[in-house]
């Protein structure tokens, strides 16, 4: 009788491991095919960036060149123009926010 239920468990749990490999198998399966989907999606689109900004980069290179050279090619005055109004802009935000109050 002993012999019978031990050997019933032994049954019960290797169909159970049996039951967890073929899960692990499934997951690894779905995950893989998913990342690779996703990795061919993505080199798809930064393919299709790079095409359409390279078309497109040429301009904005020129846009940067024009303003370098409107500002002899000083960028720290840019830097400070652009802080500065930034800066204008969160005053401005506290002023009218301290107004509402």
């Amino acid at each position: 009788m002993k012999g019978e239920a031990g050997h019933m468990l032994h049954n019960e749990k290797s169909k159970q491991e049996g039951h967890i490999w073929g899960s692990m198998r499934r997951t690894a399966f779905i995950l893989g095919s998913g990342l690779l989907s996703f990795v061919a999606f993505w080199n798809s689109v930064t393919w299709h960036l790079q095409r359409f900004w390279g078309a497109s980069g040429y301009f904005w290179q020129a846009q940067w060149e024009r303003l370098l050279t409107t500002f002899e090619g000083k960028e720290w005055i840019l830097f400070f123009i652009g802080w500065r109004d930034l800066a204008s802009q969160d005053g401005s935000k506290q002023r009218v926010n301290s107004e509402i109050s």
